[in-house]
């Protein structure tokens, strides 16, 4: 699988880059016009045809985006924060639960929350379920250190998300772990339209709700409850059993040990550091090649890591014993080439995950720590042993 990270090399208000990325995505079926339409509020003319706005940062960007699809149908595009400005709300963007927020959000208050002891609300309909704290005052200095540890056999982490939180796979199976303060962010699962039915289960002595769906997709489910401390435990799964989501989120402990982040002495020529991110005691750190189109990834945990089918061929670097899998396929190169909406210049960077068929994969445990390691990236086996020969805690 792919990540793709949007690179803004010319700055641009949030709501900008979410349009100019949906308008890309349009585009690759339909036609878009920049600018086509005016806009009128009651009468008095506020954006006029042809004309950019200009977003908070001072960059002038579309007014308006004119979509036209494949049978000739029109749809007229209005970046949000406009929307919102014509209509007198306020508008946010909570980044937890990738939803805008227009006009006035219901919340508990903190002297409410330490009454009643309950830090988050939970809103539900057709749609889905949303939970949402205010923010406390509390000073948290980083996000609740918490690990599974004991996951059933198959189960392997795939991969830490950049905003938080922990995916783990067993085939075609998915399950993703997150955790939060009371610190004002927000959680939301929409698995579909329809009833979403709900059940109490008990987990570590607290009581959790599990919420349940199936569609002709697949099926999915939500496991949610909160602490003592505020802490929201947040569990989805994909085509997995419910009662076994229930028993790995039932192994969540408390951790104060996070693996260590590595450094690499050596990597091939164009690459460079990315991105380091930590989550559940894990750590993982991408390095991507001079054409961002290729990357090393080296994840280190005490948990179990997803790994190819098959045992894997024995090899041996700077005296330690691994794994070693080849890739499926070829290295395929992206040869997407940036594009400019509306002043602001994108770029797309392309992360391959463990699971994609392009990627080789060495894999070991250290001797003294139980830590395990995994490296992966579109490179041969002696790129890989090399890197790993050279790497060092930071």
């Amino acid at each position: 699988m792919k990540k793709r990270f949007p690179s803004f090399l010319a700055g641009a208000a949030t709501a900008l880059a979410l349009t100019a990325l949906a308008t890309s995505a349009l585009a690759a079926s339909g036609q878009v016009q920049f600018n086509f339409a005016g806009v009128a509020l009651d009468g008095e003319m506020k954006i006029t045809a042809g004309s950019d706005i200009t977003a908070p940062n001072g960059q002038q960007v579309p007014g308006s985006i004119l979509y036209v699809d494949e049978a000739g149908g029109k749809t007229n595009y209005l970046p949000i924060r406009t929307i919102s400005e014509l209509l007198g709300v306020e508008v946010g963007y909570d980044s937890a639960s990738r939803t805008v927020l227009l006009g006035e959000q219901t919340v508990p208050s903190a002297a409410a929350a330490a009454e009643t002891g309950t830090y988050w609300h939970k809103e539900s309909d057709e749609d889905g379920i949303t939970y949402a704290s205010e923010d406390t005052g509390t000073d948290y200095t980083g996000a609740p250190g918490y690990a599974l540890t004991n996951l059933p056999e198959g189960w392997g982490l795939e991969s830490i998300r950049s905003h938080g939180g922990t995916n783990y796979w067993n085939g075609s199976s998915m399950i993703s772990f997150s955790c939060a303060y009371p610190d004002g962010g927000g959680f939301g699962w929409s698995p579909g339209s329809g009833e979403i039915p709900c059940r109490t289960v008990t987990v570590n002595g607290h009581d959790a709700e599990l919420y349940t769906y199936s569609s002709e997709y697949g099926d999915s489910c939500l496991l949610v409850w909160e602490d003592e401390a505020g802490v929201l435990f947040w569990f989805t799964g994909s085509d997995v059993d419910p009662d076994t989501l229930v028993e790995i989120a039932s192994s969540v402990e408390p951790t104060s040990e996070t693996a260590p982040a590595c450094e690499a002495g050596w990597l091939p020529g164009g690459y460079s550091w990315f991105e380091t991110n930590a989550s559940d005691g894990a750590v993982e750190t991408t390095w991507i090649g001079e054409d961002r189109d290729s990357n090393i990834t080296l994840t280190c945990s005490a948990s179990p890591l997803l790994l190819p089918e098959g045992t894997g061929k024995t090899v041996r670097f700077s005296g330690v014993t691994a794994k070693f899998w080849e890739a499926e396929k070829p290295h395929e190169a992206d040869e997407r080439e940036p594009e400019t909406v509306g002043g602001v210049t994108i770029t797309s960077t392309s992360i391959s995950g463990p699971r994609a068929a392009d990627v080789a994969t060495l894999a070991w445990t250290d001797a003294d720590t139980g830590l395990n390691f995994r490296l992966h990236g579109a490179v041969d086996q002696e790129t890989l042993l090399r890197v790993a020969g050279s790497l060092w805690i930071k």
